[in-house]
């Protein structure tokens, strides 16, 4: 500090203050809307409660000494190249903070993360605009930057924490690019751009391509001679390809993770499209506070930035050049916000999934930057002034009168037209002292209520988490050293996250990502689990897909969905391994053994099977039957009928499909009642695909809040309140009861009137065939493992004559097979899994995993970084 001059320090100083009043009022604001961890609440946002918090336990456990899991992990749902999940979530060099907590607490950590990122950007976009503008009163650098820290983009994707880092990068890369541009410095921009890909890629890549727009504008706005526009545009290339290549190290192996999956999942964007007038209308809603318009751009940046915004382009004070070149880039976002191929370009070509215009971010830090621009001078053109206002003003006016028109309309819209005079008003006497003070205030108390009004939609009364952990941890500590060989699967989760076995670190059967192999969602689909593109489920697995799948325990808790905490959920039954051994009980748990096939065995590849739709027992036999090369369904249909019993509804049956009509006011309910079964034989009851929805868990929370206490749809089987997932039918494991009996109750109630489905079936199981068919496998034709690590197998195995080595190991170009000391093509089983073509004989196996681009990817960073260092060389050599 001793060595920097008076101004420096100055903008140290007032960057550190919106820093800190930052966070403070972040600290505050989600306090009351029970978002803060630390007042016992969830900030329920994002993906941050049912994916994130897993990964960053992953990472915990790779940080702490699991480096075998650093490539390859039997966490990643059935195994999964973690490449891609660590280019995109984990790369942030401040998620080292959750060194600092233990496990239990990572929600916590997470939290603390988020906080100092948005005290960071506020500090940051301060130091931007006091290092380019001369502010006649520097109060307003502060407000701007609190302003950019908790806009509407930072707030509402703030449980997006791994996006926050472009968020801070972004002022710094402007004033690190414009120092390039002038001073031909350019290693800081170099590496801040290499850091913003790395950090997230796909962030980065949307700065990218600001950065291309921000040093057009600037050196035609700038424009001196045609040699010196040359020399700035090779520079400019230069130090961006050699930012590329230095950030190789990740995005390399990033992108053979993708092209290995989701950039095989072309589906996604069929038939989508951006409406232009409605995209128009929902993107100047949300530069209102709360605008309710669902899936919007996340804009709000305050009333007084938006007047002063609109000013600058009216200032006649401010170049006509440089206000024109202005209006193209307010014109590339406008077509970024409302037309579909360009909308789909900032997103990399990809529709996202759940938080649209992503992007935004971007565009509040030009509107915030013009309008820091035009606050330098405090001479304001009352005239002017008075247009900038009325404009702003006839905007909520539209809006008001749309929303109205629409059933859109909330209170919050007459604030923002309030506020638009009140700031008008204080902007026109702006010159005291007094008023400017005022004017400050209210700027930072209608941001912080905005950040309020935004964080109490996410969150959420809980602070089950660490004894979750804490618990579950033990449990699985308890567990035998045998057992996490094989999969383990459970029916509950906290947070609906399916990425439990990272936390746990146990070799899992499911996962939520956006990196995730829809190939695996499809096979899961076609054999009764829900799954779609991104995810896959488990929680009505069956004997035969603990077979097939290598899922040798199963973890079952007798609580009911949220009966310990809002967030608590438990999915469906697996009352069908109630005769099974008992592996531990242990307060809630009971730990089941399955039966199962082994990793890796002598069968059949089963490739190109003709799956039947809609038909789970089927598909079931099929890829069992053809993997052990054996006859005979272990799943068949009952014959027995169902009886029906009705409470305040009616039924109309058509072949096998009902309607169940409510017929009165008061709760319908349809009872189906199996008789005939053995006392306490197990069996399943096949559910039709989207009887519930998506089990949302915050659905019956947040209707609680609002006092509405009855829930749409419930489904009980046995007595047991039973949720289920949509996509696909869907078998519930059921026991009969001592008088053979196994009952279903579907209930309407609240909104819901009617209901269309398919006709409940009962399932039979045939455990003596199965065991038969297990048996001989495990016997004789199993790989003997020697050594099984995530990225390294080794064993023996029996090979008869039309066999081959198949596996439940998912396919990925990183394997690596070895046969009796000699590489050997890796084919496939079932189209997803890993699969050898063996000759008879006994032979010795070993598979290998690195990821690919790798190295390849750490070369070119090393050569990226000796460029960088002969690219600076030759600048200093030029300037001198």
């Amino acid at each position: 500090m001793k060595h920097l001059s008076k101004e420096n320090k100055k903008v140290i100083k007032l960057s550190s203050i919106s820093f800190v009043i930052t966070i403070i009022i972040f600290g505050i604001i989600s306090a009351l809307a029970h978002a803060n961890p630390f007042f016992g609440g969830v900030l329920w946002g994002g993906d941050l409660p049912d994916e994130y918090l897993s990964f960053f336990q992953y990472l915990r456990h790779l940080l702490l000494g699991n480096w075998g899991s650093l490539q390859f992990s039997f966490s990643n749902g059935l195994g999964a190249d973690m490449a891609g999940n660590i280019g995109y979530y984990l790369a942030s060099p401040f998620n080292l903070i959750i060194l600092l907590f233990p496990a239990s607490q990572i929600n916590i950590a997470l939290y603390v993360i988020i906080v100092i990122k948005l005290g960071l950007a506020s500090a940051a976009f301060t130091f931007l605009i006091l290092k380019l503008f001369k502010f006649k009163n520097q109060i307003y650098s502060i407000l701007l930057g609190i302003i950019y820290g908790l806009s509407a983009y930072s707030i509402g994707y703030a449980a997006n924490l791994m996006w926050l880092d472009g968020v801070i990068l972004l002022p710094l890369l402007v004033y690190s690019l414009l120092r390039g541009i002038t001073k031909r410095k350019w290693i800081l921009y170099t590496i801040l751009l290499a850091c913003a890909i790395i950090f997230n890629y796909y962030i980065g890549y949307m700065i990218c391509i600001f950065m291309v727009l921000a040093f057009l504008a600037y050196i035609i706005n700038y424009f001196r001679e045609k040699k010196i526009f040359i020399r700035q545009v090779v520079e400019f290339a230069l130090s961006s390809l050699i930012s590329g290549l230095m950030s190789a190290v990740i995005t390399l192996p990033t992108w053979m993770n993708l092209a290995n999956n989701k950039l095989t999942e072309h589906t996604i964007n069929e038939g989508f499209r951006l409406s232009p007038i409605s995209s128009a209308a929902k993107s100047i809603s949300a530069l209102f506070m709360k605008n309710s318009f669902n899936g919007s751009p996340l804009l709000f940046v305050g009333t007084l930035a938006i007047i002063v915004f609109i000013l600058y382009f009216i200032d006649n004070k401010n170049s006509r050049r440089e206000r024109i070149i202005n209006l193209v880039i307010g014109l590339v976002f406008v077509l970024s916000l409302i037309q579909t191929k360009i909308y789909l370009f900032w997103h990399g070509g990809q529709k996202p999934v759940g938080f649209p215009y992503r992007f935004s971010f971007i565009i509040i830090f030009w509107i915030l930057l013009l309008a820091a621009k035009e606050l330098t001078n405090l001479d304001l053109s009352k005239r002017q002034l008075i247009w900038a206002a009325g404009i702003y003003l006839a905007l909520g006016l539209i809006v008001v009168i749309l929303r109205k028109h629409y059933g859109n309309f909330d209170s919050y819209l007459l604030i923002s037209l309030s506020l638009i005079v009140i700031f008008s008003i204080l902007l026109y006497f702006a010159g005291n002292k007094a008023i400017r003070f005022i004017l400050v205030m209210i700027g930072v108390i209608e941001i912080a209520g905005s950040g309020y009004l935004a964080l109490s939609r996410m969150g959420m009364k809980s602070n089950v988490y660490s004894s979750y952990i804490t618990e579950n941890q033990q449990l699985f500590n308890s567990l035998p050293a045998s057992i996490k060989k094989q999969r383990i699967a459970k029916n509950y989760f906290l947070n609906n996250d399916r990425g439990e076995s990272y936390a746990f670190d146990y070799k899992g059967v499911e996962i939520f990502s956006s990196n995730n192999d829809p190939r695996i969602s499809a096979l899961y689909a076609n054999l009764g689990l829900s799954a779609y593109g991104y995810y896959y489920f488990y929680k009505t697995g069956t004997v035969v897909t603990d077979a097939i799948l290598n899922v040798g325990t199963f973890i079952n808790s007798s609580l009911a969905s949220q009966s310990i905490s809002p967030e608590y959920i438990s999915y469906g039954l697996r009352d069908d391994l109630k005769n099974n051994r008992v592996l531990l009980r242990r307060k809630q748990y009971t730990v089941y053994q399955t039966q199962s096939l082994p990793i890796a065995f002598a069968g059949n590849l089963s490739n190109n099977l003709k799956f039947k739709q809609d038909n789970p027992i089927y598909n079931q036999n099929l890829v069992l039957n053809s993997l052990t090369e054996t006859r005979g369904d272990v799943l068949t249909y009952s014959k027995k009928k169902t009886k029906t019993k009705l409470e305040n509804a009616s039924v109309e049956q058509k072949n096998n499909k009902i309607e169940i009509t409510r017929t009165s006011d008061k709760a319908g309910s349809v009872i189906f009642t199996y008789t005939g079964l053995k006392p306490r034989e197990v069996a399943y009851v096949m559910l039709d695909k989207d009887l519930m929805g998506f089990a949302d868990p915050l659905t019956t929370y947040h209707a609680r809040q609002v006092g509405k206490v009855k829930n749409d749809l419930s489904l009980v089987v046995d007595k047991k309140d039973v949720r289920l997932q949509p996509q696909v039918k869907q078998l519930v494991g059921v026991q009969a009861d001592q008088d053979g009996q196994v009952q279903i109750k579907l209930v309407l109630d609240g909104d819901k009137r009617s209901l269309r489905m398919n006709l409940p079936r009962l399932v039979n199981i045939n455990s003596n065939l199965l065991e038969a068919k297990l048996s001989k496998v495990n016997k004789s034709q199993a790989l003997k493992l020697s050594k099984f690590n995530n990225d390294y197998l080794a064993g023996r195995v029996k090979i008869s004559k039309d066999e081959n080595l198949v596996t439940t190991i998912p396919y990925n170009k990183g394997w690596r097979a070895e046969v009796d000391g000699k590489d050997v093509k890796i084919n496939r089983t079932l189209g997803v899994f890993i699969g050898l073509k063996m000759k008879p004989g006994k032979h010795s196996v070993v598979l290998r995993y690195q990821a690919p681009g790798l190295l390849i990817g750490a070369l070119t960073s090393i050569i990226g970084i000796i460029l960088l260092v002969i690219f600076n060389l030759y600048l200093k050599k030029k300037k001198y």
